[in-house]
């Protein structure tokens, strides 16, 4: 059901993207943190950023909190000074040595494209691009880090003011505010304070139940929602910044708070980015909304991937220690696995969701992914099957490079793509089997020998030719690709002389292997 509404969103934000009256669509980071060349494009009203450990996550965020400049915040606020400080001891001993420091930033507005640079020399300084009588875009900004109250420095602070004369002010959290965070938890407030005092300030929270406490006694994951909520549920046309959205939540809120932080961008004309570890915030944004992180080998280098398909996000954050990932070229090929599958699962009495196929990548892909399932410790779980037509490439080879240690690397029958293997097959179906796709033989041979006839003489590859006939046939029996390729290979892989026999050997050793491994 929420899958359903994020969904519904995702259209209406990609819509509202060009009528935005500011959108940052580009950064271009150098020298930065070590950073070379790395250029970040946001695509979608809400831009979700992942990736590794040290990979740059954070830093991304905090330039784009320099990009504006920032209404009623001082001069050192929102600035690539106070951003990114510097440590410099007067008395000499290490320090940090910056220099030749530039972040560029593009702009969509509705006078057009615009660009803005922030450069380091021995200080920081703005450029326009030759741009006679340029200035910074003013927008609001709003920077967070979603972190427990735990610095005691930060609790003493706030402590402090219990005792002092003065009561400090009490500011109820409007209904707007309110109504963001109970939409993610499991209790309702009767009331929610702002306590303010001298720059410091301490939520105090009344559940309808009768329990009344401080933010000092909140669960992490209330704090932060709270906190959250209060800060910008009212803001109008900002730039929402957040890192670590997921800290302290629990995965189910994880997607109730990008589902809100959708529909609030929706509703207000908001720009969010956010990073994340987490592949249930990955999960809400399509797929042009996230933005991969990694560092290239051998440089070393921070570089942004493409982004990753689902089986391949899913071991790398955590979704795929409890299943065996299988990641194929298309969904002919997926249809052909599942085929198998279904023969082999209850066979050696595995649940269905033991194995998860991925694809929509091509062949050219996968080294790439070898190369990042090794870095997150996840080859064991994983299987590449590459079409029949590859077995004559060097991809596999290429693959086993980038993985760095025998990698499972597996061939789908024939020498041809998938759907002209199983266009053969369905040519030796029994009159019983063919009528489980709702055609008689004679009628179902008249309709190949049509499509072969017409496409005799076609000029292109052979692996495109039998795509076309295949998708043809697909639409005259009015189902789908995968499901006839699944079809087809279920009945082979019980046939014990069918060529289908090797991959299903093979697999059934994985699923052994793999079993006994987990």
């Amino acid at each position: 059901m929420i899958e359903q509404r994020l969904e519904g969103l995702w259209d209406g934000l990609q819509g509202k993207k060009p009528h935005l009256q500011h959108f940052l669509s580009e950064m271009h980071l150098d020298g930065i943190r070590g950073f070379q060349n790395l250029r970040v494009r946001c695509d979608y009203p809400v831009s979700v950023i992942a990736g590794g450990n040290a990979t740059g996550k954070s830093t991304v965020l905090f330039a784009a909190a320099c990009a504006y400049k920032v209404p009623g915040a001082s001069t050192k606020d929102f600035v690539p000074s106070t951003v990114f400080p510097n440590y410099r001891p007067k008395h000499g001993g290490p320090g940090d040595v910056i220099a030749g420091v530039t972040m560029d930033f593009t702009y969509q507005t509705p006078d057009g494209t615009r660009e803005m640079r922030w450069r380091r020399g021995k200080g920081w300084s703005r450029s326009f691009f030759g741009r006679k009588g340029a200035k910074q875009p003013v927008r609001h900004v709003y920077l967070r880090t979603l972190s427990n109250l735990s610095h005691p420095a930060e609790v003493r602070g706030v402590l402090s003011m219990s005792r002092q004369k003065s009561r400090p002010e009490e500011l109820p959290l409007t209904p707007a505010q309110i109504d963001f965070v109970q939409q993610l938890l499991p209790f309702r407030y009767a009331e929610v304070l702002k306590l303010s005092s001298d720059n410091k300030t301490l939520l105090f929270a009344t559940q309808e139940g009768g329990a009344a406490y401080s933010e000092l006694h909140m669960a992490a994951g209330e704090r932060a929602l709270l906190r959250l909520s209060q800060e910008i549920a009212q803001l109008e046309g900002a730039l929402v910044l957040i890192d670590e959205v997921e800290a302290g939540l629990h995965p189910w809120v994880q997607q109730l708070l990008m589902l809100q932080l959708q529909q609030l961008a929706l509703r207000n004309s908001l720009q969010v980015i956010v990073t994340t570890h987490s592949p249930v915030v990955l999960n809400s944004v399509p797929r042009h909304g996230r933005i991969f992180l990694d560092r290239d080998e051998p440089s070393g280098q921070v570089v942004v991937r493409d982004a990753y398909r689902d089986v391949i996000q899913n071991a790398l954050y955590g979704r795929a220690q409890d299943a065996l990932n299988l990641l194929c070229e298309d969904e002919a090929a997926e249809g052909m696995l599942q085929g198998i599958f279904d023969v082999l699962i209850p066979r050696e009495g595995l649940q269905c969701e033991s194995v998860r196929i991925g694809r929509d990548t091509s062949a050219s892909e996968f080294p790439m992914h070898a190369e990042a399932l090794r870095k997150f410790g996840q080859l064991q779980n994983t299987v590449f099957v590459l079409d029949g037509d590859q077995g004559d490439s060097d991809i596999e080879g290429k693959i086993q490079a980038a993985a760095k240690r025998p990698a499972r690397v597996l061939f789908l029958p024939g020498t041809d793509a998938p759907e002209g293997w199983v266009w053969g097959k369905l040519r030796k179906l029994s009159e019983a089997d063919t009528a489980q796709l709702g055609i008689h033989k004679g009628g179902l041979l008249d309709l190949m020998n049509q499509l072969d006839a017409v496409y005799a003489l076609a000029v292109d590859r052979n692996s495109e030719v039998a795509k076309t006939k295949f998708r043809n046939l697909s639409e005259h029996l009015s189902r789908s690709i995968p499901d006839i390729c699944r079809f087809v290979a279920r009945i082979e892989a019980t046939q014990a002389a069918s060529e289908i026999q090797p991959l299903v050997g093979q697999l059934s050793n994985i699923l052994s292997e793999w079993r006994e491994w987990r």
